[in-house]
This record gives structure tokens, C-alpha cells and sequence, in this order.
């Protein structure tokens, strides 16, 4: 088994809330169902995986440190 990565996970998180909002039952890989009641959980990790992916885009933690220090 491999690990998605973040991209991949996001947009599975991105499908899942449409899923959602349309009222249909989506299904976890460990077997758990989301329904409307997870779909703030579902939001919180899309914004998580934005977030993450956006700091990977522009070079992370440590681009930004070296940024700030040649300011």
C-alpha cells in the first residue's frame, strides 16, 4: 500500500464534502462513514492540506525565515 500525498488527499477531501453536501454516503479506507454531522471535520482538513500545500509551493518554513532575514 502506498501513501497518497497531500494533493492527492486533498482533493479526496474536496470530492467527500461535495459527496456530502449532495447528501450521499462516502466511506474512509479504515471503513468509517461521513455524513453531514463530519463535514466540519472535512473542511478543517481541507484547509489543512491547502495551508501545507501552499507553504510547500512557496519554499516552506525555511524559505521564509531566510526571506525575513534578508529584509
Amino acid at each position: 500500500m502506498t501513501l497518497a500525498s497531500d494533493h492527492e488527499r486533498l482533493q479526496w477531501y474536496l470530492n467527500a464534502e461535495k459527496k456530502i453536501l449532495m447528501q450521499q454516503s462516502v466511506e474512509t479506507a479504515e471503513g468509517e462513514k461521513l455524513t453531514f454531522a463530519s463535514l466540519a471535520t472535512v473542511r478543517r482538513e481541507i484547509e489543512r492540506l491547502q495551508a501545507l500545500l501552499a507553504r510547500q509551493r512557496n519554499g516552506g518554513r525555511r524559505s521564509m525565515i531566510r526571506r525575513n532575514y534578508l529584509e
